[in-house]
């Protein structure tokens, strides 16, 4: 059996665009067109965005932390690079 390459595409519509209508007429044109043919597609209702935004602030206050820590060991053991032995 032969396999074939995968691609994953994201669209966005703009202001006033049909959604559907306009998602209907790219899949014609891709399959007439260049010989691709859509083998899955569903609306994306997550909110990628948002979610990242908030990951991104939960990891930068863990990397606050450390490094809050990191350089109080270091003013407490400055001649030891920073390490209090724990």
């Amino acid at each position: 059996m032969t396999t074939y390459p995968r691609f994953v595409i994201t669209f966005s519509p703009g202001p006033g665009v049909d959604s559907i209508r306009s998602l209907r007429l790219l899949l014609k044109a891709a399959r007439r067109r260049f010989g691709l043919v859509a083998v899955d597609a569903y609306e994306d209702r997550s909110s990628p965005l948002e979610i990242s935004t908030r990951a991104a602030d939960e990891f930068q206050e863990l990397r606050d932390e450390i490094m809050e820590k990191r350089a109080a060991r270091f003013l407490l053991h400055p001649d030891r690079g920073g390490h209090d032995g724990s």
